[in-house]
């Protein structure tokens, strides 16, 4: 009813589009995923560590933001019961910003800037190093400890990136 309402339409017009509410909620969730996972584009012209940590900190900041914590709950809780819903939600954040992030690590290999075998693989690692104890506790809704800023998350893990695949100078 809520769905129907907001978009100023009958049910039978929201389901002559989905055959169930889980694929209306599947939907919903992609757009969603697909409007937030877009980076604007980086101009290509700075060094590994100021790109990275532009790419991390508009990643943290999205992590953070309370309607994608909301959302990241619900797709959890629905998971197991739904898991179109969960490919879904992957496909279309997740593992459409880390493809976004392997580009631009790519990118950086192809301009001297990092020496990465797999962007992929190094794109999963900054993602994980993003994803600290200040990312779980504001999942959980638990206070941050004293001094702990996103700053100094996405510091750290640029520092990691930048002295595991910064380009060896011969």
């Amino acid at each position: 009813d809520g769905v129907s309402g907001r978009a100023g339409v009958s049910k039978a017009t929201i389901y002559a589009h989905f055959d169930s509410k889980d694929q209306l909620f599947a939907a919903v969730i992609r757009r969603r995923c697909e409007r937030s996972a877009a980076f604007a584009p980086l101009d290509g012209k700075t060094d590994a560590r100021s790109t990275l940590l532009l790419v991390g900190r508009r990643l943290l900041d999205l992590l953070l933001q309370p309607d994608t914590l909301a959302m990241y709950r619900v797709v959890v809780a629905e998971a197991v019961r739904q898991p179109d819903l969960a490919r879904a939600f992957y496909e279309s954040g997740p593992g459409a910003g880390k493809a976004q992030i392997a580009a631009v690590i790519a990118d950086l290999h192809q301009r001297g800037e990092l020496t990465v075998a797999d962007p992929w693989q190094a794109a999963d690692l900054f993602t994980g190093l993003l994803r600290t104890d200040l990312f779980m506790r504001t999942l959980l809704g638990l206070p941050q400890p004293e001094g702990r800023t996103i700053d100094m998350a996405v510091d750290a893990a640029v520092e990691t990136m930048v002295r595991a695949f910064g380009a060896k100078k011969v």
